[in-house]
């Protein structure tokens, strides 16, 4: 029969293409290199801007574990057609995830930076781009006026930067900014960096740099950190880590590894 005939020709076709289409199986075929763009999908960068080997996937071809050497590496996003990409901070979907309808150029200004481990991609996006983007080769619009809810981006810019919910008056004047003066997103972080608020966060003392470190411990470990955590907090006072570092190193423990088998 010809079912049969075809099942015997070729099961090793047929099982690659299921692989290659068949959805959070595609980690496996996923490879730093140069290869063609997509019309629709998404190309993942090793550094920011779209520098960089990358690699892309297409609507519909989710990723539930980002390979080793791929994983945590990633830096910026490049979209095409109506992709919509949602990241995840941990395999399979879990953990913290945010929504992209546009091209990231830097995922560092987005709290992101090297901290992704799962992708979805979905086609059909018709929503707001709740992300600047600029004119590049791919001829994308942008200008670098926001297109998306600025209270949003507001909101975002406070918890990324500040770690913290934005105040009244703050949450009115970036608003204005947006929508009065035609500020971009990067405007709204880099004023936020300026902030008093902001470098009194960032002077690092012992007894801040034990608390980032417990609570990531915390965080990601489930429990208080040990002697060996020394070694975390010299990282956050003499080489400037930020509380993502710490974070990302631990997920790259063995001990974490262990406890997510």
């Amino acid at each position: 029969m010809p079912y049969r005939t075809i099942r015997s020709r070729a099961p090793i076709a047929f099982v690659t293409t299921l692989l290659v289409l068949g959805g959070t199986h595609i980690a496996e075929a996923q490879r730093w290199g140069r290869p063609n763009a997509p019309r629709a999908g998404a190309c993942f960068y090793q550094d920011a801007n779209f520098q960089g080997e990358y690699f892309c996937t297409g609507p519909g071809q989710d990723i539930s574990q980002v390979p080793d050497g791929l994983n945590d590496r990633i830096s910026s996003i490049r979209t095409f057609g109506d992709t919509e990409v949602t990241i995840y901070q941990d395999a399979r979907f879990r953990g913290r995830s945010e929504q992209f309808g546009g091209n990231i150029r830097n995922l560092r200004e987005e709290g992101w930076n090297d901290r992704l481990s799962s992708i979805r991609i979905r086609s059909g996006y018709q929503g707001p781009r709740d992300r600047f983007q600029s004119r590049g080769n791919d001829n994308r619009p942008g200008g670098g006026r926001f297109n998306g809810d600025p209270d949003r981006i507001v909101r975002r810019a406070y918890q990324d930067i500040l770690n913290r919910e934005p105040d009244t008056p703050g949450l009115r004047l970036y608003r204005s900014r947006m929508i009065d003066d035609g500020w971009t997103e990067d405007q709204v972080r880099e004023a936020l960096r300026r902030s008093p608020e902001y470098r009194e966060m960032n002077t690092m003392t012992r007894a801040r740099a034990e608390d980032i470190v417990r609570r990531s411990y915390q965080s990601v470990l489930g429990r208080e950190p040990d002697p060996a955590s020394e070694t975390y907090v010299i990282h956050l006072m003499r080489d400037k880590w930020s509380e993502q570092d710490v974070i990302r190193e631990l997920r790259r423990s063995d001990e974490f590894r262990n406890r997510n088998r």
